[in-house]
């Protein structure tokens, strides 16, 4: 086993918007416990108890450098239900616009140049399209969860070929088909069992079961079995409620174009593994979560409701919240995105959309860098100097945003 400092070229750069007010000494010795090695092929970081403190920090253009939005002219796009961006050849942007079950596609300035799928269970065509992948040497997967399929389009968004995750699966045994949840630059698409839910009060987290799909057929590999989105049942007229608790537990999965990250927010922990189920690589801090406090629960169900009617029925739902909330802190982390270079990106948990939220961003050799982007951007790809997600304007009309970062 190798193990050393991990140490970046400004490890001694103290941001001044941390809330930390410990000492300079004892911050740099919390620095001094990250460290980098490997254990039986395994690359392992552990980044200690204050991962966003010590660690050059990525500064961010005052503006996004590209803003895409509908525009009121032209009704061959307009933007609502945004679930996925990916970025093509040449600087082209590719969004899932849901509303149409269409691939939106604009040019490096933000122009909208074509228009792919559209509602349907034919060729090219989608139940319910829910993520991109753009696959060299100039291919895009386009997922569907409605008819758990993944479809592959050329550059000219032409139907090459696709296939359904359920000829992965013994019917007979698993009658839902896996959700797909990504694909590997190999082809390989990573896709997920959900477990049927025990009709119970109380919480539970159903397990899922994690499996990579080659692109050509042949044996599935299991990943391996998590527990998935933690639920909340209760009695309410007589009838079973399922909901996510405040503060509920989550299983992140993102794939990267050489494996996936899995991680689950219970802890501040994210593994990396092969597409052959293969664990490659650890990252994990001893961070503590914040505390739940009554004011945070609050700013919480405002935030969860702010698009709902004030009416009556909406303050009953807000009373069940506050009744199933049993966590007294907070998810360890917010937010995992797959970097473009295989690394692994993790957001803060944050509740407030109108601030910033920190991330950390780890590279495969185990380099750490930090930024500070928008709460309310949701990032949807992390590349070598930019990352691109959706945000959300004045009047609540949903926006794809890049950002540089220096």
């Amino acid at each position: 086993m190798r193990r050393g400092l991990l140490f970046s070229s400004a490890v001694l750069t103290l941001v001044s918007a941390c809330s930390d007010d410990r000492s300079d000494a004892e911050l740099m010795a919390d620095a001094a416990i990250a460290t980098v090695f490997d254990s039986a092929g395994v690359r392992v970081i552990e980044l200690g108890p204050s991962p966003h403190v010590l660690v050059e920090r990525h500064r961010l253009a005052c503006e996004s450098d590209l803003v895409i939005r509908s525009r009121e002219d032209d009704d061959a796009y307009v933007l609502s239900d945004l679930r996925d961006v990916e970025v093509l050849s040449q600087g082209r942007v590719a969004v899932v616009n849901g509303s149409g079950n269409e691939i939106v596609v604009f040019d490096s300035a933000g122009r909208h140049v074509s228009t792919w799928g559209g509602t349907g269970n034919g060729p090219g065509e989608f139940g319910r399209l829910e993520w991109l992948a753009s696959r060299p040497p100039d291919s895009l997967a386009a997922a569907d969860i409605g008819l758990r399929r993944v479809t592959i389009l050329d550059a000219d968004g032409r139907f090459v070929r696709g296939f359904a995750t359920a000829s992965a699966v013994d019917p007979a045994s698993n009658p839902v088909p896996p959700r797909p949840m990504g694909m590997l630059e190999n082809g390989s698409v990573i896709a997920v069992f959900f477990a049927s839910l025990a009709p119970v009060e109380g919480t539970a987290r159903p397990a899922v079961e994690i499996v990579a799909i080659p692109p050509a057929g042949g044996t599935v590999h299991p990943v391996g079995t998590w527990p998935g989105e933690e639920l909340a049942l209760f009695e309410q007229d007589g009838s079973l409620q399922v909901t996510q608790p405040p503060f509920g537990r989550r299983l992140h999965i993102a794939a990267a174009y050489d494996g996936v990250w899995i991680a689950d927010d219970a802890q501040w922990e994210m593994r990396k593994y092969s597409a052959r189920g293969d664990l490659q690589a650890v990252v994990r801090s001893s961070a503590t979560p914040s505390p739940v406090s009554d004011p945070l629960l609050e700013e919480l169900l405002s935030q969860r409701y702010r698009h709902a009617s004030q009416v009556p029925a909406l303050e009953d739902l807000k009373r069940d919240q506050r009744r199933i909330a049993r966590h007294t802190t907070t998810p360890s982390f917010g937010v995992v995105v797959a970097a473009s270079d295989g690394g692994v990106a993790i957001g803060e948990f944050r509740v407030n959309t109108a601030s910033s939220r920190a991330w950390i961003k780890v590279d495969p050799s185990g380099t750490v860098t930090a930024a500070d982007l928008p709460a309310g951007l949701d990032v949807k790809r992390w590349g070598a100097d930019w990352v691109i997600g959706v945000e959300r304007d004045a009047l609540d009309r949903e926006e794809i945003h890049r950002y540089t970062c220096r």
